[in-house]
């Protein structure tokens, strides 16, 4: 009866153990796993962002490099230097003024394009100020913009008012035309030597015929990028910063510009104009926010060295309206907020101020929570970007919210999975506690340790029956896995030894798992060939003291070896290779040279001490060379290549105890070591390291 009872209690302390533990458990890894899944979520999320940023910035800058370098492929296009050469001198015969009514009708045309300023209660020019001042200049405005309907100017080829400027642009419209359409910009100008004036425009707007540097868009993206000009060599191109630009709806627009030349001569200046729709498409992928991982409310958009945008943000593209309330709540900025829909978007009005902001434009990459230009809290990241000295930075940025709903959903998870969990573990914990109340546990932990390789274990005594006799039994192959685990040891390490005294440590563990022939990729080093001369043929006295003094060779080269980073290939009494920087970002030629001079210095040495006069020549190549080990049986470690043949040819050819090297050593050598020129020879030098030669 008290057996039973006892019996009974054990297994019921077992059972609230294994439940308590699981439980314990269970609530440990889930607080665990939520301060990881927290962390893991937040470090995630700064890598995409810095990550998206970094892809971000290098398609922006490459989409820059790839608009200069286009535009002033233009600008050495004899097709466009001739046409442009054309225009301008066919600009120039233009000296019939339009008469008072074609004025008037010129002057309507301005009409619309300042009206959306006065509707929007902003400053502008006069008319009178923005219509040409010199004859040619009014001539083409009114022949090809006011006498032409509005929607059909950028094609218009012949304005039929029979001019020779007119025979000159039907030859070469469609063809300036297509070079713009291909590039992506919305105009394509083309301005005189002489004259400064835009001589030509696809699209005809009004900034044809003015004066590109004093006219009135000489201030302008139009005017800047020329001026900018100036101070760049001929063969190159200059990108002027987003501005607005009236003749282009007064949408914000960036203006590339680069002269053309024909032949070794400059004949005038060629301008393309680029909408700032361009730009936000590199930074948004097309406002693909789910290709690039930006979630529900990440994005990515650039800012001016001013601290306003110069693309388009995301909540704009997503409700403009919704923005603007959230604009004013912010702000209470109205006028700000008519402006961007007078503009039709926040470039160049909405301001962009915070520390991310503030670390970026001093030049560093940054990243932190911030609140963004809209007040609404973000993890941002920034960086500089280096395109035409604009001072532009890119961001990406996302809100801290989307990854508090992320861990959520994961405490949701954990809590179901929690309620499953204490279920099972309440019934599998009162199936264990019966099967875990007898007197086998020792057994069985020592068994687990023996198999985990804990051969140190010890079994405690169960007594005389069987459960002793088992304990006994597991003690008794404890003992003798730990004795073979030791013999085994033994012999691994006498192989890694074997291996080590002819193989580099880079093939010892390759040729332990079985593999042969092996030939690594071709990698840059410095060959050091060693000629030993002064060996006598062995006689059968001598043949002990030769064997013993190969054996103290081969032992302090390659401690010498080791000391100076240098691998040995082969030791052959009358002939050493050694290879230095193999594997390495150089050929490593100073610590090649470093271990040269002490090997010249050692082994006469050696000689000396078993009563031989030999003497060392020792030859340097540095280049490509091929390495592996060879054999299937008896394994050897060689090297091949030019270098290694030059080497051998340099050390036949050096005097006793000298140095040759040839200018492939010569040129990846610093400075402390000195050389020499070899008389006769035109890529061979005699180092100065260490003693004179004998």
């Amino acid at each position: 009866m008290m057996r039973s009872l006892r019996g009974s209690s054990l297994r019921s302390r077992l059972s609230r153990t294994l439940i308590g533990l699981g439980l314990a458990s269970v609530v440990l890894l889930a607080s665990v796993n939520y301060v990881i899944v927290r962390e893991l979520l937040s470090s995630n999320t700064e890598i995409q962002l810095e990550t998206l940023r970094d892809v971000r910035a290098d398609s922006i800058e490459v989409a820059i490099d790839r608009l200069l370098t286009r535009t002033s492929a233009l600008g050495s296009d004899p097709s466009v230097a001739a046409a442009l050469s054309e225009f301008e001198d066919a600009y120039q015969q233009l000296d019939d003024d339009i008469t008072e009514d074609q004025l008037a009708e010129l002057s309507a045309v301005y009409e619309p394009v300042v009206q959306r300023y006065d509707d929007a209660e902003v400053d502008r020019p006069l008319i009178a100020e923005l219509i040409p001042t010199d004859i040619p200049g009014r001539y083409v405005q009114y022949h090809y913009i006011a006498a032409q309907p509005a929607d059909e100017r950028a094609e218009v080829v012949d304005a039929e008012d029979g001019s020779t400027y007119s025979d000159v642009h039907a030859r070469h419209h469609e063809f300036l035309s297509e070079l713009a359409t291909t590039i992506g910009a919305t105009d394509l100008l083309l301005l005189g030597n002489d004259t400064r004036d835009v001589i030509y425009s696809v699209s005809k707007r009004v900034d044809l015929g003015t004066d590109g540097f004093d006219g009135p868009y000489g201030d302008a993206g139009l005017g800047r990028a020329l001026t900018k000009l100036a101070g760049v060599a001929v063969d190159e191109s200059t990108l002027s910063d987003t501005m607005f630009y009236l003749p282009d709806s007064s949408a914000p627009v960036v203006h590339a510009a680069t002269t053309v030349r024909l032949g070794s001569g400059v004949v005038g200046a060629l301008v393309l104009v680029v909408p700032v729709e361009g730009l936000t498409s590199i930074v948004t992928a097309n406002q693909n926010w789910d290709l690039l991982g930006l979630g529900d409310t990440g994005e990515a958009y650039l800012v001016g060295a001013d601290r306003l945008l110069r693309t388009v943000p995301r909540p704009w593209f997503e409700d403009s309206e919704a923005y603007l309330e959230r604009f004013l709540d912010v702000t209470g900025d109205e006028r700000a907020a008519e402006l961007m829909r007078f503009t039709g978007s926040p470039v160049l009005i909405q301001g962009v101020d915070n520390a991310v902001i503030d670390e970026a434009l001093e030049g560093d990459v940054a990243i932190g929570r911030v609140n963004n230009y809209l007040d609404r809290a973000t993890l941002a990241s920034a960086q500089p970007l280096d395109v035409g000295g604009l001072g532009w930075i890119v961001v990406t940025e996302q809100g801290v919210g989307e990854s508090r709903d992320e861990l959520m959903r994961f405490v949701w998870s954990v809590l179901i999975l929690l309620a499953v969990l204490l279920t099972v573990l309440a019934a599998v914990g009162a199936v264990l506690a019966r099967q875990l109340a007898r007197p086998v546990k020792p057994l069985v932990d020592t068994a687990g340790d023996i198999a985990e390789g804990d051969y140190e274990t010890h079994v405690p005594d169960l007594g005389n029956n069987e459960l002793g006799d088992v304990g006994r039994q597991l003690q008794s192959v404890a003992d003798r896995l730990r004795e073979r685990e030791a013999s085994i040891q033994s012999e691994e390490d006498r192989i890694a030894k074997m291996l080590s005294s002819v193989l580099p440590a880079s093939f010892v563990e390759r040729v332990r798992q079985g593999e042969r022939e092996l030939v690594e990729v071709v990698d840059t080093a410095t060959v050091i060939a060693i000629a030993v001369r002064g060996i006598p043929a062995p006689s059968a006295a001598e043949q002990d003291a030769l064997v013993e003094m190969t054996s103290q060779l081969s032992s302090n080269l390659t401690e010498l070896a080791r000391a100076h980073g240098v691998e040995r290939v082969k030791v052959v009494l009358e002939q050493q290779m050694f290879v230095a920087g193999r594997g390495e970002a150089g050929v490593a030629a100073d610590q090649a040279a470093s271990f040269a001079a002490a090997a010249r210095l050692a082994i006469p040495e050696i000689g000396r001490e078993h009563g031989l006069d030999i003497d060392v020549r020792v030859g340097m190549s540095a280049g490509l060379v091929a390495s592996g080990v060879l054999g299937s049986h008896q394994l050897s470690f060689d090297v091949w290549g030019s270098s290694v043949n030059l080497a051998v040819q340099l050390a036949s050819r050096a005097a006793p105890g000298e140095i040759l090297v040839d200018s492939s050593v010569v040129d990846e050598m610093s400075g402390d070591v000195e050389y020499q020129p070899v008389e006769g020879t035109d890529d061979e030098f005699r180092l100065g390291i260490g003693a004179p030669h004998q």
